[in-house]
């Protein structure tokens, strides 16, 4: 049985580059004049956009399709096919990893799971249909122009049974199964109410821990979901008032300093995937190639395959207090979406134990903690007992670098 990450990356690649080609003209005449920030160009000063949203394609009457059931009830049955292995893609880049999604739930337009080492977000409003894999040993959510938002696969050696009875139910063996969407809100709603960006907003905030802590916000979701486009201009205005100083670094440098992480098995969190699915995750990578400008990360729990030409701009967003170091690396495509936020796990870790916040990213321990303390479940599975400071020193070396 072929694992998702085996799968020629060039091949998935040109089709991505294909659909985005097919709909650029369409996009920039919705969109405008976009804010464009480059290394070389400085910061642009115009006002924050939305990026605009596909125009549904509607399914032609002779397509197979069955209508059942609702988006919750859905996502919570994906909690019986146990670890599967979890496919997001967008013009390059893909990732691929291995998690489980039981305790995903739904509240207004978003499914949501949180758990320590892994949050995620569902975009209902991109969700159109559920359908079998053309093996049979995985599902596919798609979007109203039958495009793959994500791809769940069965990791190798599991059980099939579970997700045939599973396909059997839904009746998705060579049938997509539209879901009813979501009852709405019988009150007149103003328009700005009714609008996206607003509802996706409303939502997060109702998910959201505190502000000190440090997990998937709604400025990230809305940039990864292609909801937002790139503004440097909050930057600019933070940076203005000593807060959250952005800078512009080299796209060419990015291989290395991965390569570099890699090469120290540093714990990253990691935050990417498609227009209807979006997820922050720890992972650890322990081995890299690079080739023709394709990098290639691997790790027991993921894979990430990175097309550095598709990088527009890269940036280093953050701030460092003392032994606090907050900064992230963001990856913007030539269309000022974001195609990855990454981030220390290690320095995370050291931040959340400084403010004293017990938010899910809170996975490490100090080399001050009691002997035989608990270890966390996120990582003592994977063999990496605890973070230690000089892990979180090798972030902020990097990230020095970088921005020097």
């Amino acid at each position: 049985m072929a694992s998702p990450y085996l799968t020629d990356f060039s091949a998935g690649l040109a089709t991505a580059q294909s659909a985005a080609t097919k709909t650029e003209t369409s996009l920039r005449s919705w969109s405008g004049a976009r804010p464009v920030s480059r290394p070389s160009g400085g910061l642009d000063a115009a006002m924050p956009i939305s990026m605009p949203i596909s125009m549904p394609i509607a399914l032609q009457p002779s397509e197979p399709v069955r209508y059942l059931g609702h988006w919750p009830e859905l996502l919570a049955d994906l909690e019986l096919l146990g670890r599967v292995w979890i496919e997001t893609e967008q013009r390059g880049l893909r990732i691929a990893q291995r998690q489980r999604l039981g305790g995903l739930r739904v509240q207004g337009m978003l499914g949501h799971l949180d758990k320590p080492g892994y949050q995620l977000r569902v975009l209902l409003d991109q969700c159109h249909a559920l359908a079998s894999q053309d093996d049979l040993q995985g599902l596919v959510i798609e979007d109203a122009t039958q495009q793959p938002l994500v791809r769940i696969q069965l990791e190798a050696g599991t059980h099939p049974l579970p997700l045939r009875v599973l396909l059997s139910s839904l009746g998705a063996n060579g049938r997509r199964v539209v879901p009813a969407p979501a009852p709405q809100d019988g009150r007149q709603m103003a328009a700005l109410e009714q609008h996206a960006i607003h509802r996706l907003q409303r939502d997060c905030q109702a998910l959201e821990p505190e502000p000190k802590c440090l997990g998937l916000s709604f400025r990230d979701l809305a940039e990864l979901s292609g909801r937002q486009s790139l503004n440097p201009l909050p930057w600019m205005r933070a940076a203005a008032r000593g807060d959250e100083p952005a800078i512009a670094v080299d796209p060419a440098l990015v291989p290395c300093a991965l390569e570099t992480l890699v090469d120290q098995v540093h714990p990253l969190a990691l935050s990417s995937g498609s227009q209807g699915w979006v997820s922050r995750s720890i992972q650890q990578f322990y081995g890299h190639a690079y080739l023709d400008g394709q990098l290639s990360l691997r790790g027991d729990h993921a894979r990430l395959e990175l097309d550095v030409r598709a990088i527009d701009s890269a940036w280093v967003v953050g701030e460092r207090r003392g032994e606090i170091d907050r900064r992230s690396l963001r990856l913007y495509d030539d269309e000022g979406r974001a195609m990855a936020i990454i981030g220390s796990a290690a320095a995370a870790a050291a931040a959340a134990e400084g403010d004293d916040c017990a938010d899910a990213w809170s996975t490490g321990l100090a080399d001050t903690a009691e002997p035989g303390a608990a270890t966390p479940d996120a990582f003592r599975s994977q063999g990496h007992p605890r973070f230690r400071r000089d892990e979180a020193r090798l972030w902020t070396t990097l990230m020095n670098a970088l921005t020097s």
